[in-house]
């Protein structure tokens, strides 16, 4: 079966952008993603038992706890779509139900531990996370980030770029009908301990300014997906007693290499203080 952001998934096996493992990995949720080619139930609330989503393609997804379901409704859709960007929802639907955090955002490791990245669609997450894969950076996920007990989950094995990075040693290979270039991911641990939260910002630099704790509990809390979903406070508060920072760098291809060593250094640095 095929693994990805903390779920166990049955129906994906031709996906190869994504984990391989022979039996569930702990604390894995089973799902089974079907597709259908028929008249999709109505859209429905979410709630405790069935979520129903219309799509921004017009198609429309059905997800079911009891039985631990996801099926789209509609046109068929490609291996490389399902990795990224269509396993995104039920992802986060299914672990917000398991009662995880989730985020808009990706993540790379540095000493043994994850750091989140968050940003707005075009803060540059996919091209920072790419570079620094680039850089022999392991990257943990790239869309979505699930949190689960004080650990980061993999996403699939892959970053999409909108449009090439010049001098980028990886190799890519055009998905979701060309208009991305995916760089695909080598295979690593299934969750990883979180590390810190770093968010994007374009300007000069490139800096690292510290967030404060409650500035960083303001703005997780702000940025949960399903925020209609409950959430328990204290898992909250103690993903922001992790340090985070605000990375400001220029729109400039060049500065990549100072933004990889200004990270380096800086959570070297933390890591020498923990």
């Amino acid at each position: 079966m095929r693994t990805a952001y903390g779920l166990h998934i049955d129906g994906l096996d031709e996906v190869t952008d994504l984990g391989i493992s022979t039996g569930p990995p702990a604390g894995c949720r089973p799902v089974t993603v079907r597709q259908r080619q028929a008249d999709p139930p109505p859209p429905a609330p979410l709630d405790a038992d069935r979520m129903v989503r219309l799509l921004t393609d017009g198609r429309t997804l059905e997800l079911r706890r009891a039985n631990g379901s996801a099926t789209f409704y509609g046109p068929p859709l490609a291996a490389d779509v399902l990795a990224h960007p269509y396993l995104a929802p039920v992802a986060v639907v299914v672990n917000r139900w398991a009662g995880r955090e989730t985020f808009h955002a990706g993540a790379f490791v540095h000493n043994g531990r994850a750091w989140v990245v968050l940003g707005s669609r075009t803060a540059g997450k996919s091209t920072l996370l790419a570079a620094l894969a680039d850089r022999d950076v392991p990257v943990l996920a790239d869309d979505i980030v699930v949190c689960d007990d004080g650990d980061v989950l993999a996403g699939p094995r892959c970053v999409d770029l909108r449009e090439p990075i010049p001098g980028l040693g990886l190799p890519t290979r055009g998905v979701r009908d060309d208009t991305r270039l995916r760089v695909t991911l080598p295979a690593i641990a299934p969750r990883l301990p979180l590390g810190g939260w770093i968010f994007l910002n374009w300007g000069d630099g490139p800096a690292l300014t510290p967030v404060g704790p409650a500035d960083l509990l303001t703005r997780l809390a702000a940025r949960r997906s399903l925020p209609e979903l409950a959430s328990d406070p204290a898992a909250l508060l103690a993903l922001a007693g992790q340090p985070g920072y605000d990375l400001t760098r220029p729109r400039d291809w060049a500065a990549l290499d100072a933004t990889h060593r200004l990270l380096d250094t800086t959570l070297t640095h933390i890591g020498a203080l923990t």
